[in-house]
C-alpha cells in the first residue's frame, strides 16, 4: 500500500502542532505554494491528507477547486485560525442553515 503524505499549509502558529504530529509543514504558505504542492500531488498521483488554514481555503485557487471536485487520492480539510476561530465557515454551513430554516443564504 502506498504511503499517504500528511501535509499542513498555513499559519505558522498552527504549524508547530502539525509538525509534532508528523506532518510536513509549510508555515505561512501562500496560494502559490499551495498550488505547487497540489500540482505535484496530482502529477505524481500521490495519496495525501492535506490540511490548510481557513485563509488558504478561501483563496482563489484553480488547483484547490480541482482537488475538491475530483475526490479520491487527496483528502483536503481546513482548520480555523488559533487567534480567530470564529471566522471559519465551512463550505456546507450555508446549506445546513438553509435546511434548518435559519436563513436563505446557501453559499
Amino acid at each position: 500500500m502506498e504511503e499517504t503524505r500528511q501535509v499542513f499549509l498555513g499559519e505558522a502558529s498552527l504549524a508547530t502542532g502539525f509538525r509534532l504530529a508528523g506532518f510536513e509543514v509549510y508555515p505561512d504558505a501562500d496560494v502559490a505554494q499551495l498550488d505547487r504542492l497540489l500540482e505535484q500531488l496530482q502529477a505524481q498521483r500521490s495519496h495525501a491528507f492535506v490540511v490548510i488554514d481557513h485563509e488558504l481555503a478561501a483563496a482563489d485557487s484553480r488547483r484547490l477547486d480541482e482537488v475538491r471536485s475530483e475526490g479520491g487520492r487527496i483528502l483536503l480539510t481546513e482548520v480555523p485560525s488559533l487567534t480567530h476561530p470564529e471566522h471559519m465557515h465551512s463550505s456546507v454551513d450555508g446549506h445546513i442553515r438553509l435546511l434548518l430554516g435559519m436563513d436563505g443564504d446557501a453559499s
